[in-house]
């Protein structure tokens, strides 16, 4: 299951009781892993701007899930 296209920041996706708990756990942490390779990506001089605070309202997310 993605989180593309779907939610506007972690905390929504964390309040969608639709999904399970590991559904929102795995959705997050690939929300961390993708936002870690642009990170990666950036620091190389191969893309543009990543804010490095997201990855911290991620990882808020991922203790709250």
């Amino acid at each position: 299951m993605a989180y593309h296209g779907k939610y506007n920041s972690p905390n929504e996706l964390i309040r969608d009781r639709s999904l399970s708990h590991s559904e929102r756990m795995a959705m997050l942490e690939s929300w961390r892993d993708d936002k870690e390779a642009l990170l990666r990506a950036s620091e190389e001089g191969m893309c543009g701007e990543v804010r490095l605070d997201y990855l911290g309202v991620i990882e808020k997310a991922l203790k709250a899930a």
